[in-house]
């Protein structure tokens, strides 16, 4: 597991500290087992996304047998596989270090896009001893699927490099991706009964040796070391100019502090605005534009700004808002009316952290055609949307029927009218009626807390009861029912809460894994709602709930998709250990910092609503409107006393004329 850090950086102290971890960098990923080998390889070409899987190593839980890249360290003649020490993980590799023969060597390997790197590097070597590497790499791991052709590797004479060909029947066109196997050091590359096993050995003995694993390479491509060091000194600079946290857990710290690299690292660089939705899903809409304020608040607004552009270039003039797209971001499927209001949430939020008018304009009228669009589906006479619930995956299990007042419809659309109206005025009225329809159409009043959905024609109310209550998108996600937040608060721990997440529906009343999976999951981009309400209810012992629930996926180094939980004891391992889910990573960055003060960002300025918690924690590196803000609370009382930068203020909304300093700092004295 993890067990150290490093400025945040995970750390394994001792082997590679794992069962199984997933790295990704624009279109490649890579899963690395716990004897340190390939587990498999992924590549986003041209081919349909859901034919990513290019190479599959041996057993993902023990074998070694499959050698995938498997990297030996020659010493004197004698192979060495390499050991595990001080094992640091990035979101697109490792590093690690060890001693073999007296010699203390570093290896890793990094992704670069569309490339695979392992170096080896010689960091002491006291007797001078001469060290080579290799590389081995079975013939028969490519992934062989229907309609996959495989033209062998064939090794290259005149400098030791391998390519292949993998092609893809794609309704009739093919397409091919080609891989290149090679090192810039001189090798010799030989194969052994045939194509059952082929070895690539430098022949001189260095202090670095590097092989790649590229993908459609270029004439011409840089295979160098500086592009790995290069891709770390990205990350460095990501994480160190972006938001850090002090919490006084060094577990829950890297957990936050990585969470802009990792969703970065799954971006396409050649297509800005595009961002897988994890290691093994290609870009979906709303996994992409959800909790977007965590890039904002880091410094990263490049990112949202593009996403606005690419989902607007990429909409379909009639079904809209793509939630998912091909390999060529073709449109495949369309997200409902009401979900692509997550693309007007995210134009406010970008607006209220940048203050870019000019982006602002930009997207606007596109913002308010989707909010029409989103409006065109209000039930006769009322203000609430009808239709189908986007969410979760199988509404019919909850007795919708296409003719349905949804509550996760209805809250996204109600947080979308009332972000334009923040920003120009105009739905003020209509703002007023979906809250009030709402919060009484959506509302069961003996149990004090919302429903998954009514009846669209007699107005029937279904007693199921989602986690997620109000999506929460956007500083109005807890506006409807603010005022029964204490109540609110009291229904979801007694029904949600469970050690290491919390249940979508509850287990004690009808709903609960109607589908066998979904329904009674652990689903983290959904609980933000929960945590918010958990502040406004003022219950410190949420701070203690939302560490124990992070660290427990973190030291798994797991941003985690879900956890499907049905026992009293806890799971033998996660669902998907060492997942790298974008939505998560930006759901637990926006719990923590509105679970701890309440942060709410505007057009006109921020709030802070600080939970009154005897336990410091801080956050410095905020980026809003062009300044750094650091926020820390301490002192054991239940009255916050603010300073911003150094005067007292009120506990009201912060214009933003008052952050007039480059570096802003807000200290919060609970008395």
């Amino acid at each position: 597991m993890i067990d150290a850090f490093d400025a945040a950086v995970p750390v394994s102290s001792k082997g590679f500290g794992l069962g199984i971890d997933h790295y990704s960098n624009g279109r490649v990923a890579m899963a690395v087992v716990g004897h340190g080998g390939l587990g498999l390889v992924r590549y986003y070409g041209k081919q349909y996304h859901g034919k990513n899987v290019l190479f599959t190593g041996s057993d993902l839980a023990t074998s070694s047998f499959g050698k995938l890249m498997r990297l030996h360290v020659i010493i004197d003649d004698a192979a060495y596989f390499p050991e595990f020490q001080n094992t640091r993980h990035y979101p697109f590799g490792f590093v690690s270090e060890c001693v073999l023969c007296g010699v203390r060597v570093q290896h890793e390997i990094i992704l670069d896009n569309d490339t695979l790197f392992q170096r080896v590097k010689v960091l002491d070597n006291p007797e001078g001893k001469a060290v080579r590497a290799r590389i081995l790499m079975h013939g028969h791991l490519f992934n062989r699927i229907a309609g996959r052709e495989i033209k062998m590797w064939e090794i290259n004479e005149a400098d030791g490099t391998m390519s292949a060909e993998i092609l893809d029947d794609e309704n009739g066109t093919p397409v091919i991706n080609r891989v290149k196997l090679g090192t810039l050091s001189a090798c010799n590359t030989y194969s052994r009964h045939g194509s059952f096993k082929y070895y690539m050995e430098a022949t001189t003995p260095a202090d670095e040796t590097v092989f790649y694993l590229a993908f459609n390479p270029e004439s011409g491509a840089d295979f160098s070391a500086s592009r790995i060091d290069r891709r770390i000194a990205w990350y460095e600079k990501l994480k160190n100019e972006g938001a850090q946290f002090d919490s006084g857990n060094p577990m829950l710290d890297s957990a936050l502090s990585n969470s802009v690299p990792t969703i970065a690292s799954l971006a396409i660089p050649d297509s800005p605005g595009a961002i897988k939705a994890s290691q093994s899903y290609w870009v979906w809409g709303w996994d992409s534009m959800v909790h977007a304020e965590t890039l904002l608040w880091n410094g990263q607004a490049g990112l949202v700004r593009h996403m606005l552009e690419f989902y607007k270039k990429t909409a379909d003039p009639k079904k809209g808002i793509a939630h998912a797209l091909l390999s060529d971001f073709g449109f495949l499927h369309e997200m409902a009316p009401s979900a692509q209001c997550l693309y007007v949430v995210m134009l406010y939020n970008y607006y209220a952290a940048t203050g870019d008018k000019e982006t602002l304009d930009r997207y606007l009228p596109f913002a308010k055609e989707v909010l029409i669009n989103a409006g065109k589906a209000k039930r006769k006479g009322g203000a609430l949307s009808v239709g189908l619930g986007f969410f979760p995956d199988c509404p019919q299990l909850f007795e919708q029927t296409h003719d349905d007042i949804s509550l996760a419809n209805n809250s996204l659309y109600f947080q979308a009218l009332a972000a334009i109206n923040d920003l120009c005025g105009e739905f003020g009225d209509e703002v007023a009626a979906l809250k009030e329809d709402m919060e009484n159409m959506l509302w069961d009043y003996q149990e004090k807390y919302w429903i998954d959905s009514a009846n669209g024609n007699d107005f029937s109310k279904r007693k199921f009861y989602p986690l997620f209550g109000q999506f929460f998108v956007s500083p109005f996600g807890s506006d409807p029912r603010a005022g029964d937040a204490n109540a609110i608060a009291k229904f979801m721990r007694e029904h949600f809460l469970t050690e290491f997440g919390m249940y979508m529906y509850p287990e004690d009343k009808p709903g609960f894994m109607a589908d066998g999976n979904q329904m009674g999951a652990y689903y983290p981009p959904i609980d933000r709602y929960y945590w918010n309400i958990m502040n406004l209810d003022k219950h410190t012992e949420s701070a203690a709930d939302f560490e124990r629930i992070v660290t427990h996926f973190w030291k798994e180094h797991s941003y985690p998709e879900g956890l499907t939980h049905e026992t009293v004891n806890e799971d033998p391992t996660t669902d998907n250990p060492g997942c790298k889910q974008a939505f998560t990573a930006k759901g637990w960055f926006c719990d923590a910092l509105e679970l701890q003060f309440g942060l709410r960002v505007f057009v006109k300025g921020i709030k802070l609503n600080p939970l009154p918690s005897s336990r410091p924690f801080a956050v410095r590196n905020l980026h809003l409107r062009g300044k750094l803000l650091h926020i820390r609370r301490k002192g054991a009382g239940k009255t916050p006393k603010i300073l911003l930068n150094g005067n007292a203020i009120e506990n009201a909304l912060i214009p933003w004329d008052k952050l007039s300093e480059a570096e802003n700092t807000i200290e919060i004295e609970m008395q």
